[in-house]
């Protein structure tokens, strides 16, 4: 091992007097606030029970005190902002053992640049090619066997072929637990000899309280002597845990139990990887959905405002099949023609798929899927089918291209007439890469298509050029 590469931990470290890294924590209590005497486990807003709070400078309840109001009545409900929570030191981090998955807990509105720094240093300055986001099921669902093998060589072909990071909630669960336990598998087979880079995203307060407790304790931060239970022990908690295969796990805190995460902190994550930062380096983001419920349309808004392409996985249940199906209702035969779905036709859908949504929700969901599925996006949307695709990985390499070559497209057509020159060059470079691109992935469908572009060009200049000489004879 390189003597110069940090370690996880002292990168951190290193970090520790960055101004805008920092964890957060609930200020209504602290360290020394006492419990009521006739209700020990009373709670606060946050979630933690008043007697166990781990802030340990002043709060709400002792700021009152040195006011000289005694009694402090707690708050019917936690707020989000300052009001509620303060920025503390980051000081629960480390790496898990066996497996190795390095954890982080930190405030949920850190700036995503430092996040995103952090992870490229821990990886040797590798900056991705891919962006891959595997999303949909975060509980209970069920794939064919055949399916499940085939997306899970997929997504782990194209993460190894194209230097990609995969994003997922990092649940052991659902999408993510296929995932990490996907690439456990694969690896352990020694079928790929770099180590797939898989981020988990969720909130501290999501996991359980077994996790939390497991995570201060396993801490390289010396967190304060408070690795005791936070919540009574007679709750019962339908929470979860993180998945131990994923090389990282990114645990974000509001200063509040209980919380679960938007998809602002991974659209961010992605939009910082692909920023073009005058390098020469590209890299490119893709979606995969897996089931999913209505609350995955978020991610999928965030995508098409972004321009990212989308791979649905047909096959795999609920909001997938929901918007596959959408689609081969408002395409043509060869799907080279598309029009916007009805609100009637997405209302079936839904009945289908969702048949328990609630009525409050139906107007709200209607209206995202038919904004996801407006004719103008669908070279962003790409549906992967057992029966009509070769394999997963092709299909997310196709969905690139084609979100790639329109965007040159429009670009080149957006631009001053003037410059055709200087766009017709930009245009050859931007092929250039994808040919290399589609080279390195193994996509030879990619190549393929500009090639036979760049054949028809040649025909027309002949043809053109036969015209003028026989027009000048």
């Amino acid at each position: 091992m390189d003597e110069n590469i940090q370690s996880w931990e002292d990168l951190i470290i290193k970090r520790s007097g960055y101004p805008k890294f920092k964890s957060r924590t609930c200020c209504i209590y602290n360290s020394r606030s006492k419990h009521p005497a006739n209700d020990p486990d009373k709670l606060c807003p946050c979630g933690r029970m008043i007697r166990r709070h781990s802030l340990l400078g002043d709060c709400l309840e002792s700021t009152e005190a040195k006011r000289g109001n005694t009694e402090f009545p707690t708050p019917d409900r936690f707020l989000d902002g300052k009001k509620h929570s303060v920025e503390v030191p980051v000081n629960v981090f480390g790496t898990l053992q066996p497996s190795g998955c390095k954890f982080l807990q930190i405030d949920v509105r850190s700036p995503m640049e430092n996040i995103f720094q952090l992870i490229l240093e821990d990886c040797g300055e590798q900056k991705p090619a891919l962006i891959l986001s595997v999303y949909g099921g975060a509980k209970y669902f069920t794939m064919t066997e055949r399916l499940e093998k085939e997306f899970i060589r997929g997504v782990i072909d194209a993460a190894t072929m194209a230097n990609a990071w995969i994003l997922t909630t990092g649940i052991n669960n659902g999408v993510s637990k296929l995932v990490g336990e996907g690439i456990s598998h694969y690896s352990l087979l020694r079928e790929y000899s770099n180590k797939v880079k898989c981020i988990g995203m969720t909130m501290w307060g999501t996991i359980n309280e077994n996790t939390r407790l497991k995570l201060k304790h396993t801490s390289s931060g010396n967190p304060p002597p408070l690795c005791e239970r936070q919540i009574p022990a007679q709750i019962e908690e339908d929470r979860e845990t993180i998945e131990l295969n994923h090389t990282h796990c990114i645990l974000f805190d509001s200063g509040k139990l209980f919380d679960y995460l938007s998809d602002s902190q991974r659209n961010q994550f992605v939009i910082e990887a692909c920023k073009d930062t005058g390098d020469g380096h590209t890299c490119y983001a893709v979606t995969i959905i897996v089931e999913g419920g209505t609350g995955s349309l978020e991610i999928l808004e965030n995508d098409i405002t972004g321009k990212r392409p989308i791979v649905l996985i047909q096959g795999s249940g609920r909001l997938a099949d929901l918007l596959a199906m959408l689609i081969e209702q408002t395409s043509n035969p060869d799907r080279t023609q598309h029009w916007d779905p009805e609100q009637q036709e997405i209302q079936q859908a839904l009945d289908r798929f969702f048949p328990d949504l609630p009525d409050s929700e139906g107007s709200t969901v209607k209206n995202q899927i038919q904004k996801i599925l407006k004719k103008e996006n669908r070279h962003l949307i790409h549906v992967f089918s057992m029966d009509r695709d070769r394999n997963v990985a092709e299909t997310i390499f196709k969905a690139i291209f084609t979100a790639t070559e329109k965007k040159t497209k429009l670009e080149y057509n957006q631009r001053n007439k003037n410059e055709l020159l200087e766009q017709e060059k930009q245009r050859r470079k931007d092929e250039d890469k994808l040919v290399d691109l589609a080279l390195e992935w193994n996509y030879f469908d990619g190549v393929l298509q500009i090639l036979q572009a760049r054949q028809g060009e040649l025909i027309k200049k002949e043809k053109d050029f036969i015209q003028v000489c026989t027009y000048e004879k």
